[in-house]
Protein backbone atom coordinates (compact mmCIF):
# COMPACT_ATOMS: atom_id res chain seq x y z
CA UNK A 1 0.00 0.00 0.00
CA UNK A 2 1.38 3.20 -1.35
CA UNK A 3 1.00 6.04 0.85
CA UNK A 4 2.28 9.66 -0.05
CA UNK A 5 4.11 12.00 2.27
CA UNK A 6 2.56 14.82 1.13
CA UNK A 7 -1.44 15.39 0.09
CA UNK A 8 -2.42 16.28 -3.37
CA UNK A 9 -2.86 19.99 -4.75
CA UNK A 10 -6.34 21.30 -6.20
CA UNK A 11 -8.81 18.59 -5.18
CA UNK A 12 -11.49 21.00 -5.56
CA UNK A 13 -13.08 24.20 -3.19
CA UNK A 14 -16.12 25.43 -2.31
CA UNK A 15 -17.98 28.62 -3.19
CA UNK A 16 -17.39 31.93 -0.92
CA UNK A 17 -20.51 32.37 1.40
CA UNK A 18 -21.66 35.56 3.28
CA UNK A 19 -20.09 34.51 7.35
CA UNK A 20 -22.78 33.93 9.42
CA UNK A 21 -21.61 34.37 12.89
CA UNK A 22 -21.64 37.98 11.71
CA UNK A 23 -24.87 37.77 10.18
CA UNK A 24 -26.28 36.93 13.47
CA UNK A 25 -24.31 39.56 15.38
CA UNK A 26 -26.20 41.98 13.04
CA UNK A 27 -29.56 41.01 12.67
CA UNK A 28 -30.18 44.35 11.13
CA UNK A 29 -28.37 43.32 8.00
CA UNK A 30 -29.99 40.21 7.66
CA UNK A 31 -32.24 41.32 4.77
CA UNK A 32 -35.07 39.25 3.36
CA UNK A 33 -33.10 38.51 0.30
CA UNK A 34 -30.13 37.28 2.64
CA UNK A 35 -32.19 35.39 4.94
CA UNK A 36 -33.96 33.50 2.32
CA UNK A 37 -30.62 31.33 1.04
CA UNK A 38 -30.74 29.74 4.52
CA UNK A 39 -34.41 28.70 4.37
CA UNK A 40 -35.64 25.21 3.51
CA UNK A 41 -38.79 25.30 1.15
CA UNK A 42 -40.70 23.59 4.40
CA UNK A 43 -40.63 23.48 8.07
CA UNK A 44 -38.10 21.01 9.08
CA UNK A 45 -39.58 17.55 10.89
CA UNK A 46 -39.60 17.83 14.26
CA UNK A 47 -37.22 15.51 16.43
CA UNK A 48 -38.80 12.37 17.91
CA UNK A 49 -39.99 13.18 21.43
CA UNK A 50 -38.81 10.04 22.81
CA UNK A 51 -36.46 10.11 25.54
CA UNK A 52 -36.49 6.80 25.86
CA UNK A 53 -35.20 6.52 21.99
CA UNK A 54 -32.67 8.77 22.89
CA UNK A 55 -31.67 6.33 25.79
CA UNK A 56 -31.18 3.48 23.72
CA UNK A 57 -28.29 5.04 21.87
CA UNK A 58 -25.21 2.88 22.42
CA UNK A 59 -22.66 3.68 24.57
CA UNK A 60 -19.51 1.94 24.19
CA UNK A 61 -17.05 1.95 27.24
CA UNK A 62 -13.34 2.23 24.98
CA UNK A 63 -11.54 1.01 28.20
CA UNK A 64 -13.07 -2.55 28.43
CA UNK A 65 -13.35 -3.24 24.68
CA UNK A 66 -10.07 -5.14 24.19
CA UNK A 67 -10.69 -7.87 26.96
CA UNK A 68 -14.85 -7.43 27.52
CA UNK A 69 -16.98 -9.33 25.78
CA UNK A 70 -19.93 -7.18 26.38
CA UNK A 71 -18.09 -3.70 25.38
CA UNK A 72 -17.62 -5.84 22.15
CA UNK A 73 -20.92 -6.47 21.24
CA UNK A 74 -21.98 -2.88 22.20
CA UNK A 75 -19.79 -1.99 19.78
CA UNK A 76 -20.98 -4.09 17.26
CA UNK A 77 -24.75 -3.08 17.88
CA UNK A 78 -23.44 0.53 17.31
CA UNK A 79 -21.93 -0.21 14.09
CA UNK A 80 -24.67 -2.70 12.49
CA UNK A 81 -27.74 -0.94 13.80
CA UNK A 82 -27.28 2.45 14.50
CA UNK A 83 -24.27 4.04 13.19
CA UNK A 84 -23.64 6.45 16.02
CA UNK A 85 -22.50 5.82 19.55
CA UNK A 86 -20.45 7.76 22.44
CA UNK A 87 -17.41 6.82 23.93
CA UNK A 88 -16.84 7.14 27.62
CA UNK A 89 -13.69 6.20 29.13
CA UNK A 90 -11.64 7.36 25.98
CA UNK A 91 -8.40 8.42 27.83
CA UNK A 92 -7.62 11.42 26.70
CA UNK A 93 -6.62 13.58 29.58
CA UNK A 94 -8.98 16.25 30.59
CA UNK A 95 -6.37 18.68 30.54
CA UNK A 96 -6.15 18.11 26.06
CA UNK A 97 -9.33 18.66 25.88
CA UNK A 98 -10.22 21.51 27.58
CA UNK A 99 -6.86 23.20 25.90
CA UNK A 100 -8.67 22.17 22.89
CA UNK A 101 -12.25 23.57 23.95
CA UNK A 102 -10.54 26.93 25.17
CA UNK A 103 -8.55 27.10 21.72
CA UNK A 104 -11.42 26.72 18.95
CA UNK A 105 -13.55 29.55 21.21
CA UNK A 106 -10.76 31.70 21.36
CA UNK A 107 -10.31 31.24 17.08
CA UNK A 108 -13.83 31.92 16.57
CA UNK A 109 -13.85 34.91 19.16
CA UNK A 110 -11.57 36.67 16.93
CA UNK A 111 -12.86 39.81 14.81
CA UNK A 112 -13.60 38.76 11.64
CA UNK A 113 -10.51 40.67 10.07
CA UNK A 114 -8.25 38.46 11.88
CA UNK A 115 -10.34 35.19 11.13
CA UNK A 116 -10.06 36.45 7.35
CA UNK A 117 -6.56 36.00 7.22
CA UNK A 118 -6.92 32.45 7.23
CA UNK A 119 -9.48 32.58 4.83
CA UNK A 120 -9.88 29.14 1.98
CA UNK A 121 -8.68 29.34 -1.17
CA UNK A 122 -9.99 27.99 -4.54
CA UNK A 123 -8.10 25.19 -4.57
CA UNK A 124 -9.28 23.51 -1.26
CA UNK A 125 -11.59 23.70 2.03
CA UNK A 126 -8.76 24.20 4.18
CA UNK A 127 -9.06 26.98 5.90
CA UNK A 128 -12.25 29.13 7.31
CA UNK A 129 -14.90 29.50 5.18
CA UNK A 130 -17.75 26.98 4.74
CA UNK A 131 -17.87 23.86 2.14
CA UNK A 132 -19.63 21.78 0.25
CA UNK A 133 -21.36 25.04 -1.57
CA UNK A 134 -21.71 24.26 -5.25
CA UNK A 135 -23.91 26.61 -6.74
CA UNK A 136 -24.89 30.27 -6.16
CA UNK A 137 -28.44 28.92 -5.72
CA UNK A 138 -28.66 26.03 -2.85
CA UNK A 139 -30.10 26.58 0.51
CA UNK A 140 -27.03 27.07 2.51
CA UNK A 141 -26.26 26.50 6.37
CA UNK A 142 -26.60 28.33 9.22
CA UNK A 143 -22.58 27.72 10.26
CA UNK A 144 -19.00 28.91 9.42
CA UNK A 145 -16.20 26.23 9.69
CA UNK A 146 -13.02 26.07 10.16
CA UNK A 147 -11.06 23.08 8.48
CA UNK A 148 -7.45 21.41 8.76
CA UNK A 149 -5.64 18.85 8.01
CA UNK A 150 -4.11 17.44 11.20
CA UNK A 151 -2.59 14.07 10.50
CA UNK A 152 -0.16 12.80 9.06
CA UNK A 153 2.02 15.89 10.02
CA UNK A 154 3.24 16.15 6.40
CA UNK A 155 -0.36 17.22 4.99
CA UNK A 156 -0.79 20.02 7.26
CA UNK A 157 -0.77 23.41 5.80
CA UNK A 158 0.44 26.07 8.24
CA UNK A 159 -0.58 28.89 6.02
CA UNK A 160 -3.95 27.91 7.44
CA UNK A 161 -2.75 27.56 11.03
CA UNK A 162 -2.46 30.70 13.57
CA UNK A 163 1.25 31.05 14.39
CA UNK A 164 2.80 30.07 17.54
CA UNK A 165 3.73 33.65 18.19
CA UNK A 166 0.31 34.64 19.19
CA UNK A 167 -1.87 30.96 19.62
CA UNK A 168 -1.30 28.17 21.78
CA UNK A 169 -3.41 26.67 19.09
CA UNK A 170 -1.11 24.64 17.24
CA UNK A 171 -0.48 22.82 20.54
CA UNK A 172 -3.71 22.08 21.49
CA UNK A 173 -4.15 20.41 18.34
CA UNK A 174 -1.30 18.75 17.97
CA UNK A 175 -1.86 16.96 21.09
CA UNK A 176 -5.81 16.71 20.99
CA UNK A 177 -5.15 15.37 17.37
CA UNK A 178 -2.74 12.68 18.10
CA UNK A 179 -4.97 11.39 21.00
CA UNK A 180 -8.52 11.71 18.32
CA UNK A 181 -6.34 9.78 16.28
CA UNK A 182 -5.65 6.72 18.80
CA UNK A 183 -8.89 6.20 20.11
CA UNK A 184 -10.61 6.08 16.50
CA UNK A 185 -7.65 3.42 15.40
CA UNK A 186 -8.58 1.11 18.57
CA UNK A 187 -12.18 1.69 17.46
CA UNK A 188 -11.42 0.34 13.99
CA UNK A 189 -9.09 -2.52 15.67
CA UNK A 190 -11.87 -3.64 17.55
CA UNK A 191 -14.26 -3.47 14.58
CA UNK A 192 -11.62 -5.92 12.78
CA UNK A 193 -12.04 -8.52 15.67
CA UNK A 194 -15.88 -7.77 15.31
CA UNK A 195 -16.08 -8.59 11.55
CA UNK A 196 -13.74 -11.82 12.02
CA UNK A 197 -10.58 -10.07 10.08
CA UNK A 198 -7.36 -11.37 10.74
CA UNK A 199 -5.50 -8.60 9.02
CA UNK A 200 -5.86 -5.79 11.60
CA UNK A 201 -4.44 -2.58 8.75
CA UNK A 202 -7.77 -3.11 6.67
CA UNK A 203 -9.29 -1.55 8.75
CA UNK A 204 -7.01 0.63 11.02
CA UNK A 205 -5.79 2.21 7.34
CA UNK A 206 -8.56 4.04 7.43
CA UNK A 207 -7.60 6.09 10.37
CA UNK A 208 -4.23 6.77 8.90
CA UNK A 209 -4.87 10.60 7.84
CA UNK A 210 -6.97 13.11 9.54
CA UNK A 211 -8.98 16.21 9.71
CA UNK A 212 -10.76 18.76 11.65
CA UNK A 213 -13.97 20.51 11.14
CA UNK A 214 -14.41 23.34 13.59
CA UNK A 215 -18.25 24.34 13.89
CA UNK A 216 -19.74 27.27 14.62
CA UNK A 217 -23.37 27.19 14.66
CA UNK A 218 -24.50 31.33 15.52
CA UNK A 219 -27.88 31.74 17.30
CA UNK A 220 -30.55 32.25 14.72
CA UNK A 221 -32.75 35.36 15.45
CA UNK A 222 -34.68 35.22 12.42
CA UNK A 223 -38.57 34.16 13.16
CA UNK A 224 -38.67 31.57 10.40
CA UNK A 225 -35.80 29.58 12.22
CA UNK A 226 -37.62 26.36 12.04
CA UNK A 227 -36.96 26.50 8.53
CA UNK A 228 -33.30 26.81 9.47
CA UNK A 229 -30.46 24.20 9.57
CA UNK A 230 -26.74 24.58 11.00
CA UNK A 231 -26.25 21.19 8.73
CA UNK A 232 -27.86 19.26 6.19
CA UNK A 233 -28.72 15.82 6.74
CA UNK A 234 -25.88 13.86 5.73
CA UNK A 235 -24.00 11.32 6.16
CA UNK A 236 -19.73 11.28 6.71
CA UNK A 237 -18.16 10.47 3.71
CA UNK A 238 -14.94 9.41 5.93
CA UNK A 239 -14.25 6.14 7.94
CA UNK A 240 -14.71 7.09 11.41
CA UNK A 241 -15.81 10.59 12.98
CA UNK A 242 -15.10 11.24 16.62
CA UNK A 243 -17.44 14.62 17.54
CA UNK A 244 -16.41 17.00 20.58
CA UNK A 245 -18.80 18.73 22.03
CA UNK A 246 -17.49 22.08 22.85
CA UNK A 247 -20.47 24.48 24.16
CA UNK A 248 -23.07 22.70 26.08
CA UNK A 249 -26.36 23.40 23.40
CA UNK A 250 -27.52 20.84 21.79
CA UNK A 251 -28.23 20.52 18.19
CA UNK A 252 -27.15 16.96 16.81
CA UNK A 253 -29.71 14.87 15.64
CA UNK A 254 -29.94 11.49 14.08
CA UNK A 255 -31.98 9.94 11.51
CA UNK A 256 -33.77 6.70 12.82
CA UNK A 257 -36.14 5.51 10.42
CA UNK A 258 -38.91 8.28 9.53
CA UNK A 259 -37.72 10.25 12.82
CA UNK A 260 -34.77 12.02 13.76
CA UNK A 261 -33.66 11.54 17.47
CA UNK A 262 -31.81 14.10 19.35
CA UNK A 263 -28.17 13.44 21.09
CA UNK A 264 -27.43 14.17 24.07
CA UNK A 265 -23.60 14.11 24.41
CA UNK A 266 -22.62 12.24 27.66
CA UNK A 267 -20.36 14.88 29.85
CA UNK A 268 -16.68 13.87 29.25
CA UNK A 269 -17.83 11.46 25.88
CA UNK A 270 -16.94 11.72 22.61
CA UNK A 271 -19.68 11.06 20.09
CA UNK A 272 -18.62 8.44 17.37
CA UNK A 273 -20.21 7.39 13.93
CA UNK A 274 -19.55 5.37 11.08
CA UNK A 275 -18.63 6.72 7.85
CA UNK A 276 -19.27 5.95 3.96
CA UNK A 277 -15.88 4.34 3.94
CA UNK A 278 -16.07 1.96 6.86
CA UNK A 279 -19.72 1.08 4.85
CA UNK A 280 -18.31 0.76 1.68
CA UNK A 281 -14.87 -1.44 3.25
CA UNK A 282 -17.49 -3.83 4.72
CA UNK A 283 -19.82 -4.18 1.61
CA UNK A 284 -22.65 -2.64 3.69
CA UNK A 285 -22.00 -4.56 7.04
CA UNK A 286 -21.63 -1.28 9.02
CA UNK A 287 -23.75 1.26 7.94
CA UNK A 288 -23.21 5.46 8.16
CA UNK A 289 -26.30 7.23 8.91
CA UNK A 290 -27.82 10.47 8.10
CA UNK A 291 -27.45 12.64 10.86
CA UNK A 292 -28.70 16.94 10.95
CA UNK A 293 -27.34 19.84 13.28
CA UNK A 294 -30.52 22.24 14.52
CA UNK A 295 -29.88 26.36 15.84
CA UNK A 296 -30.92 27.81 18.67
CA UNK A 297 -32.68 30.93 18.94
CA UNK A 298 -30.40 32.37 21.78
CA UNK A 299 -27.47 30.22 22.24
CA UNK A 300 -24.38 29.72 20.05
CA UNK A 301 -23.13 25.91 19.43
CA UNK A 302 -19.74 25.03 19.21
CA UNK A 303 -18.28 21.24 18.06
CA UNK A 304 -14.92 19.84 16.47
CA UNK A 305 -15.32 17.03 14.03
CA UNK A 306 -12.82 14.71 13.93
CA UNK A 307 -12.60 12.92 10.70
CA UNK A 308 -10.08 10.13 9.87
CA UNK A 309 -9.43 8.42 6.70
CA UNK A 310 -6.99 6.32 4.53
CA UNK A 311 -3.75 7.98 3.62
CA UNK A 312 -3.47 9.50 -0.17
CA UNK A 313 -2.34 6.29 -2.33
CA UNK A 314 -4.80 4.21 -1.03
CA UNK A 315 -7.97 2.88 -2.39
CA UNK A 316 -11.61 2.30 -0.60
CA UNK A 317 -13.58 -0.79 -2.14
CA UNK A 318 -14.94 -3.75 -0.03
CA UNK A 319 -12.76 -5.94 1.95
CA UNK A 320 -12.88 -9.54 -0.43
CA UNK A 321 -13.46 -10.94 3.00
CA UNK A 322 -16.72 -9.24 2.92
CA UNK A 323 -18.19 -9.92 -0.38
CA UNK A 324 -17.80 -14.03 -0.41
CA UNK A 325 -20.74 -15.57 -1.26
CA UNK A 326 -22.08 -12.26 -2.75
CA UNK A 327 -21.25 -9.48 -4.89
CA UNK A 328 -19.40 -6.57 -4.17
CA UNK A 329 -22.04 -3.82 -3.57
CA UNK A 330 -19.69 -0.40 -3.81
CA UNK A 331 -16.79 0.37 -6.90
CA UNK A 332 -13.04 0.81 -5.96
CA UNK A 333 -12.21 3.97 -6.18
CA UNK A 334 -8.72 5.83 -5.47
CA UNK A 335 -8.44 7.89 -2.48
CA UNK A 336 -7.58 11.23 -4.25
CA UNK A 337 -10.87 10.42 -7.21
CA UNK A 338 -13.05 9.98 -3.64
CA UNK A 339 -11.87 13.40 -2.17
CA UNK A 340 -12.49 15.00 -5.38
CA UNK A 341 -16.24 13.44 -5.59
CA UNK A 342 -16.91 14.50 -1.97
CA UNK A 343 -15.59 18.07 -1.94
CA UNK A 344 -17.43 18.68 -6.07
CA UNK A 345 -20.47 17.37 -4.03
CA UNK A 346 -23.00 19.54 -1.43
CA UNK A 347 -24.92 17.75 1.48
CA UNK A 348 -27.66 15.77 0.32
CA UNK A 349 -28.14 12.46 2.42
CA UNK A 350 -26.06 9.69 1.42
CA UNK A 351 -25.12 11.02 -2.04
CA UNK A 352 -21.77 10.21 -2.30
CA UNK A 353 -22.33 6.88 -1.30
CA UNK A 354 -25.04 6.37 -3.95
CA UNK A 355 -22.98 7.55 -6.47
CA UNK A 356 -20.12 4.63 -6.01
CA UNK A 357 -22.68 2.17 -5.46
CA UNK A 358 -22.82 -0.66 -8.01
CA UNK A 359 -25.68 -0.70 -9.68
CA UNK A 360 -27.17 -4.06 -10.69
CA UNK A 361 -29.50 -5.40 -13.44
CA UNK A 362 -31.67 -8.60 -13.50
Amino acid sequence: MECWEKKPRNLGGSLPVPNVQDLAARPDHLTPTLLRRYLRPHHLPLPADDHHAMAMIPVVDFARLIDHHEAAAKLRHACEEWGFFQVINHGIADETVEEMKRDVMAFFNLPLADKAAFAQQPEWIEGYGQAFVTSEDQTLDWSDLYFLTTQPPSYRDLRFWPPETSSTFRRSMDRYSLETQRVATELLRAMTRNLGLRDADKMTRLAAAQSMRMNYYPPCPAKERDRVLGVSPHSDAVGLTLLLQVSPVKGLQIRRGDDWIPVDPIPGALVANVGDVVEMVTNGRYKSIEHRVVVDAAQERVSVAAFHNATFGSTYGPLEEMVVGGEARYRSISVEDYVRLVVSSKLQGKNILDAVKIITTT
